[in-house]
């Protein structure tokens, strides 16, 4: 099983998107937030499961709810994945990656 480690960007990323998605309903942010932690948990055992990023290979994409993505490396040496940023679908993902 790989270990999860979350790059400063990605927990900035994170507070971001539930202090967002808090103000439109609670409700959706605890949705959020669950979807991740239940995500995250299936990556641990499965983390090449989703696509290499076409636009830059170093990174996979895992799709989130709400139009999020994911994107993380792979550090097969030390068994680990670095999770680097959290955004939204509509962003230029192009340049912020």
């Amino acid at each position: 099983m790989y270990k999860l480690e979350y790059l400063p960007s990605s927990l900035v990323d994170i507070l971001e998107i539930e202090d967002y998605l808090f103000k439109i309903d609670p409700s959706v942010a605890d949705k959020f937030a669950e979807a991740i932690q239940n995500q995250m948990e299936s990556l641990t055992e499965h983390p090449f499961m989703y696509q290499i990023y076409e636009d830059n290979i170093y990174f996979r994409s895992m799709p989130l709810p709400y139009s999020y993505r994911m994107f993380y490396h792979v550090d097969e040496m030390s068994s680990t994945i670095k999770v680097h940023r959290i955004l939204h679908g509509m962003r230029n993902l192009k340049r912020l990656l």
